[in-house]
């Protein structure tokens, strides 16, 4: 399905992939007879919690997906892509939107609150509005792209992206937010700070920390740049 053209470049023939599914923007040229259509992803789970979480998160999950016969190549902003096999890693991955850039449609696509992933602890509203004020102030978006069945995604990542395995025989992995891509399996991701809530912005990054624990793969990349 999807190939490497190099780091930062990867073309598909939709005429044998079938349709895919593209951030907006991503599409750099295509040969052949290739059409393009706004995309709608499931909304983030969690009813009015989810909203008010979009809300002050301030995130859009603006998708085009691709069908005819052709070959098109995508890339976003000269970042480093990585194929991921999401059949081969326990059928089911959660990225961040932001770090989404292709995926076959074959896959089971929705978008879900970091609060439905088992983070944090309260009320739904309460915990969501927490959670998406924690990621603007640390930079991690609060909301994941969540894929699942056979199928192949392409991930970004700022200098790469590379793997860390989780388990429960292991301690837990803590990523810095601004550096977590996504996960793969069963990981459970808790948003943790050292801080009290009315300090968080005034100390830096490693105040705000992201717990994940569970069974599966955590995918980092290597940098703390923000798309």
């Amino acid at each position: 399905m999807f190939e490497k053209v190099n780091g930062k470049v990867v073309s598909v023939d939709i005429g044998r992939s079938g349709p895919i599914v593209a951030r907006r923007g991503a599409m750099l040229f295509y040969t052949g007879n290739v059409y393009f259509q706004p995309h709608q992803v499931a909304g983030a789970s969690g009813g009015m919690g989810g909203m008010a979480g979009r809300m002050m998160s301030g995130e859009h999950e603006s998708t085009m997906i691709a069908q005819g016969q052709g070959v098109v190549h995508y890339g976003f902003r000269g970042i480093e892509i990585q194929i991921i096999d999401v059949g081969a890693v326990g059928g089911m991955i959660r990225v961040e939107v932001s770090r989404t850039l292709a995926y076959t449609s074959n896959l089971q696509a929705s978008i879900v609150s970091v609060a439905s992933q088992g983070g944090g602890g309260g009320g739904g509203l309460l915990r969501s509005m927490r959670s998406a004020a924690a990621g603007a102030m640390t930079g991690q978006g609060m909301f994941t792209t969540q894929l699942s069945g056979p199928g192949q995604v392409v991930i970004l990542g700022h200098g790469g992206v590379f793997e860390l395995p989780v388990s429960p025989d292991r301690p837990p992995v803590t990523v810095d937010p601004q550096a977590y891509v996504g996960a793969a399996g069963p990981v459970n991701t808790t948003l943790r700070s050292t801080v009290s809530w009315r300090n968080v912005g005034r100390t830096g990054g490693e105040a705000m920390q992201l717990e994940c624990a569970g069974q599966g793969v955590v995918y980092v990349q290597a940098s703390e740049e923000k798309l």
